[in-house]
Order: C-alpha cells, then structure tokens, then sequence
C-alpha cells in the first residue's frame, strides 16, 4: 500500500475533518469522499432523531470503523444491487457489481428474446423456473424475482436460492422480508421465492432412493435434490418435463494462493473465506484433474442435467477459467458461449440444450447492464 501523502491529507482535512481518517484504507480521495457523502447520509436517514451533536459523535464512530477496513456495506447494513436491497454481514459476500451485470444481462435477454414468444409468455402448463445455487445472501434469486415481477407473467415464476451457510441464508431470508417490507417485492414473494439449505459438493443420500432409476416425478438421489424437487413441483404435476428452466450460480471459484494475492484485506478480514475459496476435499463424482478453484462447476452441472434444465449460467474469475468451464460443458453436450464484464474479461460461461431454442443467450443484449 502506497505511504499517506502528508499535503493530501491536508487538503483533505480543510473539506471535512473526518476525511483522513477515511482515506487511511481506501487511499483514493474520491473513495474517501464517497466514503463519508453515504455514511452521512445513512445518519441523516436513520439516525434523523438524534441531537447533532450525538449525530457527529456517531458519524466519528463509524469512520473510524470503515477506516479499519470494515466494508461500508456491513457498517450501512445493506448492498445496493440494481433494484433490490441486500442485508449484508460477515456471513456472506457483499454482491459485486460483475454478478449484478450477470442477472440483468439475463433479465434483459429474457425479457426482450425469449418471452417475447407469445407460447413462452402464455404456457398456463407450469410457471417459469429458476434455481439458484451458491446463492449466498441471495442477491441473485432476489434481483430475478424483482425483473420477473416486472415482466407481469401470467402464469408465475418461482425462483429457489440453495446454499451451505446457514449464517448466508439467513441474510437472505432477512433481505427476502426486508425488500417485501420496503415494497420492492410483493407480498407473494414468500410463496414464489425461497431458500434452502444444502451441500451441492457432498450431499446426504435421500431416504427415497435414485430419483432417476425410480422415475423423474419420485423423490430421489439426496436430500438437497429431494428439497428443490419439493419446492418446485406441483402436487397435481405429472409431466416428465424439465424440472427448472434456469440454473444459476456464482460459486466459490478463487484458488487456495489466489485468495491470499489477489483479495483485499477488506475481503479477508470481513468476508467469508468458504464463499470464496473451494473446500481442499473433493467430492467423489469430481475428476482429479479438475483444479480445486473449478470444482463446484461440474458439480452444479450433475443438478443441471439431473433437473433438465434448459440453459445453465457461471459466473467464473476470469478467461482462462471460462475456458475451463465451457470445455467441460460441452464434454457434457451443453452448446456454449460466454459473456464480457464491463472490463472486456470472459466473466460469464453460458450453456444451453440444442433443442430448446436457448441459442438467444449469445445474441446482443438490447438494454440494461450489458458490456459485450
């Protein structure tokens, strides 16, 4: 880290007396001075009542903890992602702008090449499905479930975030209520989204049995696969069709020696390391081969196939590891491209089935947060 300029410092205090203590971790002025204009601001929204001079004392206090690098989303309490509010806590990642690129990349696809399809926007069959693993405080299932809100389907949408983090999906179910609460989600969000706990890496076997030697509509292979069949199926469904429409998921993809040269010490010292970094034990269906920053991607594409999904979307580190994952995908017959975040990187692998007509994953986005 660069050493604190001494007339920087200066100038910065003739604005405001608190901005060096800001510029202590950022050491980007600009930083520092977003830094206190949204600490400020979250003071006078939700500490209005308070004397100012207990106000200024508070405002002391909470940069003086961002100044130790405590992110300003945890000091706040929620992450801005697009249209929706995020609890924030040490249990989970704070939602980064790459992942809210990912889901309004897809929302705006959805909306203006697949529904547009009067057949796809009026099947009375089934409502759309969407299944998102590794949700972590469910910034993904929320912000797709706000878009489909918007679209007005009329047959409905569910939408399942499932994760290993207790401490993670209780943020999410707290910012489920939380966006309800605010009026950003409707009432109905309780039945049409939900989360569940889970281990996709090493799940527990179900008591039913093999779902798929039994048939697709019987419970089956494990607990965590028993659960999402729970939350989608309707109790009069009999077709054999595909169980979701949608898997999603950004996954811990960030290697062992990665995590300690490439993160922050904001990342490390406030955010989960099991969110970031794949456990050193593999799971037994996962080759050898595969590097231990790629093994949740195999795995998550085994409840892909298992669910027939139609289509299959990776947030991945970069381009060398999307190309790992799209040559994996189409080893398991996925047809395959990938998306660029705002910085021209290969962030996104895209796949889909060659008879579902998802092929409009790769055609260029028309609107929203797209930087192909």
């Amino acid at each position: 880290m660069p050493r604190i300029n001494r007339s920087l410092t200066s100038h910065l205090r003739q604005k405001h007396k608190l901005l060096p203590l800001l510029y202590r971790d950022t050491r980007i002025p600009e930083l520092a001075e977003f830094d206190l204009r949204t600490l400020t601001s979250h003071i006078l929204t939700h500490h209005k009542s308070l004397p100012p001079i207990q106000q200024s004392t508070l405002l002391k206090s909470l940069c003086r903890r961002r100044a130790r690098a405590e992110p300003l989303e945890h000091i706040i309490g929620t992450a801005q992602f697009y249209d929706v509010e995020i609890l924030s806590g040490r249990g989970a990642l704070i939602p980064r702008t790459e992942t809210e690129a990912m889901v309004m990349r897809l929302c705006d696809d959805l909306k203006n090449y697949h529904f547009i399809n009067d057949k796809r926007r009026r099947n009375p069959a089934r409502n759309f499905r969407v299944l998102d693993i590794c949700t972590g405080s469910g910034p993904i299932a929320l912000l797709i479930a706000k878009q489909l809100y918007d679209l007005n389907l009329p047959y409905g949408f569910r939408v399942l975030g499932v994760d290993i983090s207790n401490p993670a999906l209780k943020l999410a179910r707290g910012s489920l209520e939380y966006n309800i609460k605010k009026g950003i989600l409707p009432k109905r969000a309780r039945q049409d989204v939900n989360f569940l706990q889970g281990d996709v890496l090493n799940p527990r076997p179900s008591i039913y049995g093999d779902g798929k030697a039994q048939g697709f509509n019987s419970l089956g292979k494990s607990e965590v696969h028993d659960d999402i069949k729970s939350f989608f199926m309707n109790e009069d469904q009999v077709d054999s069709g595909p169980m979701v429409d949608i898997v999603i998921a950004n996954p811990p993809y960030v290697s062992a020696s990665g995590y300690w040269e490439d993160t922050g010490r904001s990342v490390r010292l406030y955010e989960p390391e099991i969110a970031l970094v794949p456990p050193e034990k593999r799971p037994d269906n996962v080759a050898d081969d595969v590097l231990r920053e790629d093994i949740f991607y195999p795995a998550i594409e085994e409840y892909a196939a298992y669910f027939k999904s139609k289509a299959i979307i990776f947030e991945t580190g970069g381009d060398k590891q999307s190309s790992r994952v799209k040559a994996m995908l189409e080893s398991r017959g996925w047809e395959t491209g990938t998306w660029k975040d705002f910085r021209g990187i290969h962030r996104n692998v895209v796949g889909w089935r060659k008879d579902t007509g998802w092929n409009w994953l790769l055609l260029p986005s028309k609107d929203g947060m797209s930087y192909d």
